[in-house]
């Protein structure tokens, strides 16, 4: 159901569906749902095994993320994408705030306008503890986001986390590297941001990751020398591929 102009009303009806009870997946993305769209929608009762949801492009801002935070229905929920969206700082700490989607592996939150404390109140999450894999790239997060972010504590099975196109200095790499709970991250993007050489080294002194398989650190600041010197790293996994390019 991909653009086709669904718009709000067009959701409002959808979600009085009673049918599809066996529903697993549903794309309404590029549809102009905008906020009343989306509080129409987590209002439906009906799909209880509904397990992929995509929202991308929908121009759902904060009052929409909170409604959709509040259903109590979707717990069967496994990925939501509201890529692309008006969630900002705002929204952010409305989606935040869930506790139903207790089984969510996979959340797309890529260019948002999430900025520094959206992404702190993200990490406030104690409830999806079975999220595998994280998107929050062109969110225009920086050292303070990152620093407390990184705290998180519930996320121990994240294995993919993206933050390629945020404001990610040298001491944002350094406070990201202190992480300790995610040892299952296997995938780590930090293309696009802002650290040199220095804060390089500062990633190489993580000890957590030991299941990384994959570091983008490409379009930053660093030296091949200092790519190499990441690639060297031994807490990390032997089969480790440093992605970097200009």
């Amino acid at each position: 159901m991909q653009g086709n102009s669904i718009v709000a009303d067009g959701a409002e009806e959808l979600s009085k569906n009673t049918i599809w009870t066996n529903l697993q997946k549903l794309n309404l993305s590029e549809n102009g749902l905008g906020d009343k769209g989306a509080a129409a929608l987590s209002k439906n009762l009906a799909w209880t095994n509904l397990r992929n949801l995509n929202l991308t492009y929908n121009t759902i801002g904060a009052q929409g993320a909170a409604e959709l935070s509040r259903n109590t229905t979707w717990k069967n929920l496994r990925a939501l994408n509201l890529s692309g969206n008006l969630l900002g700082e705002d929204g952010s700490r409305e989606l935040g705030k869930n506790t139903s989607w207790i089984n969510l592996e996979i959340l797309n939150l890529l260019g948002n306008q999430i900025n520094d404390d959206g992404a702190i109140e993200l990490g406030k999450n104690k409830t999806w503890s079975y999220l595998k894999t994280l998107r929050l790239g062109n969110n225009s997060i920086g050292l303070k986001g990152v620093t407390e972010f990184s705290k998180n504590e519930t996320w121990n099975n994240l294995q993919t986390l993206t933050l390629g196109g945020n404001l990610i200095n040298d001491e944002a790499v350094e406070e990201l590297s202190k992480n300790t709970t995610w040892s299952n991250l296997q995938i780590l993007s930090l293309c696009g941001s802002q650290f040199s050489d220095k804060g390089a080294t500062e990633l190489r002194k993580n000890t957590t990751w030991i299941n990384l398989r994959k570091l983008d650190v490409s379009r930053n600041k660093i030296s091949n020398e200092a790519v190499e010197e990441l690639r060297q790293n031994t807490s990390w996994s032997k089969r480790l591929r440093v992605l970097f390019y200009k």
